[in-house]
């Protein structure tokens, strides 16, 4: 493709390859072009064991479905990565550039600032952050504890909302979610803007009410496998997720079976 030596290669997955754009240029016509700021570039490679045929057929498919995602949850105002163009020959999607902090980094620094006396305190929401101090004078609670609690609680919003548009993520970790805004908050404030990246897996117009409960159980097994310790933010991604969903009933109950099957799993292979 039209790589040149001003792109940086982010990373690459067993479907596509990221690359950082630092100028992205649009074609306006035929005799000129602008350029605007920074860009993404998500690029689908072929797989070599695949016919060639079958190949580009699966690969326009996936392309298609993951921009339809991104632009359904973009008029739904979830704040996702907005789309700047797409290449179906080049196997391509260009977007834009988020930058911030990847909630997993976020979550690796605040949560390795706790003392002992603080991971006794992590609580399951802001009332509870204040009895916990009320109930145990002497115990500060730390400013990242309560950012990392704020974050969460935006994180159960995003995918609530997420979920009333009937759109499963399908690959819900912290590496997937980004935090935009964190080089323009307040010292003592963290008002979190949360982005959702990588809609590689995701399908639009899921009212499974089980599809939406594994999108939150992959979620909560990231954060257990990724950040031990952090259950208690689980448990308040899950309350903010109930109060914003408007089948989170449904969805939580599917979500409690999924548990039960997936500890079956674990136990006996």
């Amino acid at each position: 493709y039209f790589h040149n030596a001003t792109w940086q290669l982010l990373s690459q997955g067993a479907e596509a390859r990221i690359w950082f754009v630092p100028t992205y240029t649009t074609i306006t016509d035929a005799s000129s072009s602008s350029a605007h700021a920074a860009a993404i570039c998500k690029e689908r490679f072929l797989k070599s064991y695949r016919h060639p045929s079958l190949n580009a057929q699966l690969t326009k498919a996936r392309i298609k479905g993951e921009v339809k995602c991104i632009t359904k949850c973009c008029k739904n105002g979830i704040n996702v990565p907005h789309i700047l163009s797409v290449d179906l020959s080049g196997m391509c999607i260009f977007m834009e550039f988020i930058p911030g902090r990847t909630v997993r980094e976020f979550l690796n620094v605040t949560l390795g600032r706790y003392s002992s006396k603080e991971q006794e305190c992590i609580c399951l929401s802001n009332v509870a952050v204040e009895k916990a101090v009320s109930d145990n004078p002497g115990i500060e609670i730390s400013l990242s504890m309560q950012q990392a609690m704020t974050v969460a609680t935006e994180i159960g919003s995003t995918i609530a909302k997420m979920h009333n548009i009937n759109v499963i993520h399908g690959d819900l970790t912290t590496s997937n979610i980004i935090l935009r805004n964190l080089s323009n908050h307040d010292e003592d404030v963290l008002h979190p803007q949360l982005c959702l990246i990588d809609f590689g897996l995701a399908l639009t117009g899921c009212t499974n009410p089980e599809e939406k409960a594994v999108d939150l159980y992959v979620l909560e097994r990231a954060f257990i496998s990724t950040h031990p310790g952090s259950e208690d933010l689980v448990a308040e991604i899950l309350r903010s997720y109930k109060r914003v969903c408007s089948s989170s009933d449904s969805v939580l109950q599917r979500l409690f079976n999924v548990r039960q099957r997936g500890r079956k799993r674990e136990c006996f292979g």
